[in-house]
């Protein structure tokens, strides 16, 4: 979650609870008595006249703008609260300098899998950094043909990931590689 999301987060939870803990200490203090030591003024009860508002010409127009606004409202806090499984830019070892040093891992393992759908018996790869369970991975998804020779191709992945450990901090990085092998055509019918 970005840190803009947490900080609208808890001004806003911030300002719910502290209107919530004065709207029920007000509603209990009412009921006991207690509101009208504090407030000799406060009325018995409320008697609230809706109609000069529900019945001006431009409140449905206003309620439906403000329906409108509550629903996008809703609609970008559910959002931004889904979990994001992207990585962003990963931290790099402190060097003899000073500062901060990063890495956007999305193009080193792009690289990776262009590198990887070179190899023989390798038809095509992808390649992603994600956040799984807690721990980034990579992950290169290869597709191969039926009669790949299998070791060649694990031995290219992992030649991969050794290149790409260069680059990346690997010390933090797990690495996940699927090999999905295409189907043999199904024969053609004969024609008798």
């Amino acid at each position: 979650m970005k840190r803009s999301v947490l900080a609208v987060d808890r001004v806003l939870l911030l300002l719910l609870g502290v209107v919530l803990v004065v709207a029920g200490v007000a509603a209990v203090g009412w009921q006991i008595g207690f509101l009208t030591a504090v407030w000799p003024s406060a009325p018995d009860r409320l008697a609230v006249d809706t109609e000069p508002v529900t019945e001006a010409s431009s409140y449905p127009l206003l309620l439906a703008l403000a329906g409108v606004a509550l629903v996008a409202l809703g609609l970008w806090w559910l959002l931004a609260h889904l979990p994001r499984r992207s990585v962003g830019p990963l931290r790099l070892p402190a060097g003899d300098r000073a500062g901060r040093l990063t890495v956007d891992p999305g193009p080193a393992v792009a690289v990776a899998a262009e590198v990887l759908s070179e190899a023989p018996d390798v038809r095509s790869a992808r390649g992603s950094v994600l956040r799984d369970r807690g721990e980034l991975v990579v992950r290169l998804r290869t597709t191969v043909d039926p009669a790949a020779d299998l070791p060649a191709v694990v031995a290219a992945c992992d030649g991969v990931l050794e290149e790409l450990a260069q680059v990346l901090p690997s010390e933090r990085l797990r690495s996940r590689v699927e090999i999905s092998v295409l189907r043999e055509p199904a024969a053609a019918p004969r024609v008798q």
